[in-house]
């Protein structure tokens, strides 16, 4: 019984990579050796209060320029991949993000370091609508969805090794996250500049006199991202408020908490092609999406209910479903309602939606604990998971050109 159900289980994995191109595997290492330098942004909250001394306020306010600067790189680096390519964005992003890491590591009074977190993720975070259309440019015809879930799990293994290291390297040195995280820019970018170089897009963009469709004049897009942007302030509790609730109230140490934020990590790596791969024919995007928002509400509600480590992991366990259930066929959406010409635009506007979850996420987050608590902080975030859970299933399909996942 157990040899054909393993050999059930080493087929579905088989089929769910089968068939995706090299570059597709190149682009989704590359992020993966990035985001396994994710250290700094875990920690930004404990480092500030716990390093610097900073106030729960003053920590919510810079943690917020993070997410302008964000919000700033997701937009330009879309519009810089439409005009320039998504070659020259990247490589740009990657090396001078590198720099600017260890510069930040230099700063302590307010200001410089609000500035400082702003320039720094305004640059670093053009790789992601940049790295996001070249994963388009060079899918395989039937690949697309996959190809992203694919750059999905390269980002998350990348966490689930990077705050899992950081919480190692932030009980020995605060300082040493900013070196890590500059080493794992230079490193990402050596990769991607050595194999990409020379090379095409699989899909060479069509060249046109006129700049194609703005997101900003389709109606479907923007209601798309209004409801990303509510899904963010949920989520994004995830890197906001959560590390500084598991200290507060369940007293974790650095360790601990980068352990429980890696978990989440392996468990989209281990689970997502496979599901990507059954779902793309059985379930509707919108659908998914829906679902796995509306799990989420389960996941915040349940860290209230939690009395110990096992039921942060229960919770982290659920968040992890949900996540899988709605974030590939986010991305996959927009891209595919997108043209060529505006495809940068179309994925720089997505990332940007992001972005002003993380300015919200941490200045709603940390208000709401100041004034009530982490109780009703993660019921509030439940309840809003369950309105944006019914706005994604009103959602019509994509329009743009479509393609199998």
């Amino acid at each position: 019984m157990q040899i054909p159900l393993i050999s059930w289980v080493a087929r579905q994995y088989r089929a769910a990579f089968e068939g995706l191109s090299q570059e597709a595997w190149v682009l989704a290492t590359v992020m993966f050796v990035n985001r396994a330098g994710t250290m700094v942004l875990p920690f930004l909250g404990l480092y500030l209060r716990e390093g610097l001394g900073y106030s729960l306020a003053d920590t919510g306010w810079i943690m917020a320029f993070y997410g302008v600067g964000s919000m700033v790189g997701a937009l330009s680096g879309g519009a810089l991949s439409d005009r320039f390519g998504s070659y020259r964005v990247q490589q740009f992003a990657l090396f001078t993000g590198s720099f600017l890491f260890l510069g930040l590591s230099f700063l302590t009074e307010f200001w410089s370091l609000a500035f400082g977190v702003f320039i720094l993720t305004s640059v670093a975070d053009m790789v992601r609508p940049a790295n996001s259309s070249a994963v388009f440019e060079y899918a395989k015809e039937g690949n697309v969805t996959r190809a992203f879930s694919l750059n999905r799990m390269a980002i998350n293994l990348g966490f689930s090794v990077g705050p899992a290291a950081a919480g190692i390297i932030a009980a020995w040195s605060y300082q040493g996250l900013f070196w890590a995280d500059a080493a794992t820019c230079a490193a990402a970018g050596l990769l991607f500049v050595g194999f990409f170089r020379k090379r095409r897009p699989r899909r060479e963009r069509e060249r046109s006199a006129t700049p194609g469709r703005s997101p900003y004049r389709d109606r479907g897009a923007l209601a798309f991202s209004a409801l990303v942007l509510l899904f963010a302030l949920a989520f994004f509790q995830l890197v906001s408020t959560m590390p500084l609730y598991y200290r507060d109230v369940f007293n974790l140490r650095e360790e601990q908490i980068g352990l429980l934020l890696g978990f989440n990590g392996l468990l989209i790596v281990a689970v997502e092609m496979v599901f990507v791969n059954w779902a793309h024919n059985r379930i509707a995007p919108r659908h998914a999406i829906a679902i796995g928002v509306l799990v989420m509400a389960l996941s915040f509600a349940s860290l209230n209910w939690a009395t110990g480590l096992p039921g942060l992991y229960a919770s982290m366990l659920v968040l992890s479903v949900s996540e899988i259930l709605a974030m590939p066929f986010m991305i996959s959406w927009i891209t595919l309602r997108a043209g060529d010409q505006s495809r940068g635009r179309y994925l720089g506007l997505y990332a940007a939606t992001y972005a002003l979850g993380h300015i919200l996420a941490p200045l709603l987050g940390t208000r709401v604990i100041e004034h009530f608590g982490y109780s009703t902080l993660y019921y509030g975030v439940a309840a809003l998971s369950v309105l944006t859970a019914i706005g994604f299933s009103q959602l019509p399909p994509a329009t743009g050109r479509q393609s199998q996942p």
